[in-house]
């Protein structure tokens, strides 16, 4: 999509990046709790992200509450050697736990008790565990170089796979539950079908142990820890790798935020760090630990992070201020980007239009008088706009006489004789969002584009879209829209134009007129769209006109495509405009510019125009003639 062609200003953007330049360096809040005797190697959330149960040397299991600061569970004992890892269940029932006794140990949470016997398979360390999305399967892999499935509620063994060449320390199943990630000392992250062991996908990753892996949330890529001091990311369907690794020191354990916007590392410098998936690049502060750090858990609502050290404690950090710094620096550093760079398009493909004189020759430019405007080339230019978007002669006529009724009965007669003419369907899905029937107008557009897919085709839908207040569609329809603009300037203004009024007329005022603002101080340019003059139309919607200048662009031709599309009455504004401006200089003492405006305004508008102001300049004449009497009189 091309989302951010208009320079979005966003006023809070310079706030927001001062804000996170002076909370640059506060330390996280932290809580550290003893829950051990002896070093902490695994660690793990429950759902409700306040308790997370711990697994120690000293052979137990433990469950804290880390809001209280207290313990709320165990020890859990049935390990006869140190435990190595520890996985929760989805429902928060159950949990696995494995070590250097060889075996595995399902709990009840509730009871406290061992589930079944000790799961035996493995003839070495079992070193992770981890439960299937479902909870109905566990996974195990060990320093035996095996990784097994088991049944989660019966105990029996599912699989058994057998291609790693050494330890197996990490085991992850795929959101989704249909794949198992394992990663090995033997430098490889291997993945396989869960239900039948089918070897999918080898990769051969890092230049010394994979450490630990993780799944994406979507299930799109893996993320893998090594003691070669890199975490990597990688395509989970190809094993390609995607981007830049992070790098820093050996890491041992490694977790991902649910929403896959930051990972979590623990390294054998005694540090945690907060990493951007999409920058590669460190974020906030260091959290340190005073001795060695092995496992890492990451909340569910991703704002709070937890860890082990060598000494039994853990240690509760609360993350979300630096993520909220963070995430005010990414926008600020967006909004700065967007400034650099106004329109997705390049300073040649501008140049090559500005030149073009087929299309728009100098009648874009505002003139001083009436007498400049070339009428013959103006037609051409609505001419040509019209035909570039392929506005029928049915729709605009109909527009401009207020017809709308009959043309919608025209372009329903073209449709039934020729039910693929897609510019018909377009142009009936205008008449029907300028009669408010969003849902018709819809289909309309709709089945234009899917008959072939056009500028008209994609800007009825993004009208009528946000007549159904679908705002978001509605600004993918219009930046669709720009596929069509053919390196022409002036059909990327009227597109920036056409999005912002139908922002307005969804009741999206303020952005829209900050949109067309942008837009109108951008673009000084003769030749390009009279952006002004939509800015004028916006502001005489919402306020009152003061202070405007005569604007003859109002006049322009081009600018027929928003009575078309909007049903605006430009006549009806310029008129106002000019009456205010007479008003203003006969009110300043200026009677001969009040004169002249007047004279001008007369030989502009037709006999129409002359009988709707009538009134107003009969009472304008009547005030001219008193003024010049008592200067008359003074002489």
């Amino acid at each position: 999509m091309l989302l951010g062609v208009l320079q979005e200003a966003h006023p809070t953007a310079r706030g927001s990046a001062a804000l996170a330049r002076m909370t640059q360096g506060q330390p996280a809040p932290t809580r550290t709790m003893r829950s051990h005797t002896e070093p902490l190697l695994a660690v793990a959330f429950f759902k409700d992200g306040r308790r997370v149960v711990t697994g120690s040397h000293d052979k137990t299991l433990r469950i804290c509450d880390m809001q209280k600061g207290s313990l709320v569970g165990g020890p859990f004992e049935g390990h006869k050697d140190y435990i190595r890892s520890v996985a929760v269940s989805p429902d928060d029932k159950r949990i696995a736990s494995s070590g250097d006794d060889k075996t595995i140990i399902i709990w009840d949470v509730e009871s406290k008790q061992m589930v079944f016997d000790p799961l035996e398979k493995h003839t070495g360390w079992v070193l992770s565990v981890c439960f299937s999305p479902d909870g109905k399967r566990l996974a195990s892999g060990s320093h035996d170089k095996t990784v097994v499935v088991w049944d989660a509620e019966t105990g029996a063994v599912l699989a058994t796979l057998e291609d790693h060449c050494n330890s197996v320390w990490s085991v992850v199943f795929s959101p989704d539950g249909l794949k198992l990630a394992s990663g090995s000392a033997d430098h490889s992250i291997r993945v396989w079908r869960a239900d039948n062991a089918e070897l999918l996908l080898e990769i051969n990753a890092h230049q010394h142990w994979v450490r630990s892996v993780v799944w994406s949330p979507d299930g799109e890529q893996l993320v893998s820890a090594s003691f070669d001091k890199t975490v990597k990311f990688w395509d989970s369907s190809n094993g390609d790798q995607i981007g830049q690794p992070c790098t820093s020191h050996t890491y041992h354990a490694l977790a991902i935020s649910s929403d896959g916007s930051y990972i979590a590392t623990a390294s054998d410098d005694k540090i945690l760090r907060l990493w951007s998936t999409k920058t590669r690049k460190l974020i906030g502060q260091l959290l340190e630990h005073t001795v060695w750090v092995r496992c890492v858990a990451i909340s569910p609502n991703g704002e709070l992070l937890v860890s082990g050290d060598g000494e039994g404690r853990v240690m509760l950090c609360s993350i979300k201020n630096i993520l909220e710094q963070h995430n005010a620096e990414e926008r600020a550093t967006d909004d700065e980007e967007a400034q650099q760079q106004q329109l997705p398009f390049s300073d040649t493909q501008l140049r090559d239009h500005e030149s073009n004189e087929e299309f728009l020759g100098n009648h874009g430019s505002p003139s001083n008088h009436a007498s400049e405007i070339d009428e013959t080339s103006s037609i051409g230019d609505e001419q040509s706009l019209f035909d570039i978007l392929a506005v029928q002669a049915t729709l605009r006529d109909a527009s401009i006489t207020g017809t709308l009724h009959t043309a919608e009965e025209l372009l329903t007669g073209e449709i039934d004789a020729d039910d693929n003419n897609y510019e018909s369907y377009a142009n009936r899905s205008v008449v029907r969002a300028r009669h408010s029937e969003w849902k018709n107008a819809l289909q309309d557009a709709a089945k234009s584009i899917a008959i072939q897919p056009s500028l008209l085709g994609y800007i009825s839908m993004g009208i009528a879209l946000c007549g159904n207040e679908q705002l978001w569609d509605a600004m993918e329809a219009f930046d669709l829209a720009f596929i069509f603009y053919n390196r022409n300037p002036i059909i990327v203004d009227l597109l920036l134009l056409i999005k912002a009024v139908a922002l307005f007329n969804a009741s999206r005022r303020d952005e829209a007129m900050r949109r067309v603002q942008d837009l109108v101080t951008a673009y000084q340019h003769p030749d390009r769209f009279p952006c002004g003059v939509v800015n004028s139309y916006l502001h005489q919607l919402t306020t009152s006109i003061s202070g405007l200048f005569l604007h003859t662009t109002f006049l322009e031709p081009r600018l027929q495509i928003f009575t078309v599309l909007f049903g605006w009455d430009l006549d009806s504004l310029w008129e106002t405009i000019n009456q205010r401006r007479c008003d203003a200089f006969l009110l300043a003492g200026r009677v001969t510019e009040a004169v002249e405006s007047f004279q001008y305004m007369m030989s502009i508008i037709d006999e129409a125009g002359k009988d709707s102001c009538l009134e107003w300049s009969t009472s304008l004449q009547a005030r001219l003639h008193c003024v010049l009497c008592r200067e008359g009189t003074r002489g």
